[in-house]
This record gives C-alpha cells, structure tokens and sequence, in this order.
C-alpha cells in the first residue's frame, strides 16, 4: 500500500482559500480561526497543482496503481478474417 501524505500549509502549492494564512515563527496562522493552521480540519484548503484527495491528502505523493482485471482472452470473442486482411495476416482460421 501506498504511503499517503496530509497537506501541509509549509508546501510550496498550499493555498488558502479565505486568505487568512499568516506566517508566524514556527507554525503557519489562521487569522479566520485565530489559531494554528489545521489542514485536517479546515475546509478551506486549496492546491494550486488541482493535486489534493479527498481527506485533505497530498495528491502528488500518491501513487496511481492499475490492475488490468480482465484479458481479451477472457471475452471469448470469435473473429473471422476474411479477404486482404486475413492474406496479409497469413490466417485463414478463426481468431481469440
């Protein structure tokens, strides 16, 4: 499993979106709530890559993963050439 990532007000594309973050000496401020900046807990939380999940997760820290469930041989789809492109393939049967 892949290792997920909060958002974080320190982040170079970490956006407010009240406009209420100010930076203080070691944590970022919320002048909206008069406290420090809770990205878990704040619904204002902005990413100007269009990078953040659901949860207020880092999107560029999660890795996509496909799975291809299904093979074109599980279709079992029947196909007969017939004419130039059965000669040019060099097949005259059936193909799965």
């Amino acid at each position: 499993m892949s290792m997920t990532k909060t958002c974080s007000p320190t982040c170079e594309f970490f956006k407010c979106g009240r406009g209420a973050l100010l930076p203080r000496t070691n944590k970022p401020w919320c002048s909206f709530t008069n406290d420090y900046c809770d990205v878990r807990l704040c619904a204002f939380v902005q990413c100007i890559r269009n990078k953040l999940v659901s949860g207020n997760m880092c999107g560029l820290a999660v890795k996509r993963v496909t799975v291809d469930k299904l093979r074109p041989e599980d279709f079992g789809i029947e196909i007969k050439l017939k004419g130039k492109l059965a000669r040019r393939l060099g097949e005259d049967k059936d193909i799965i």
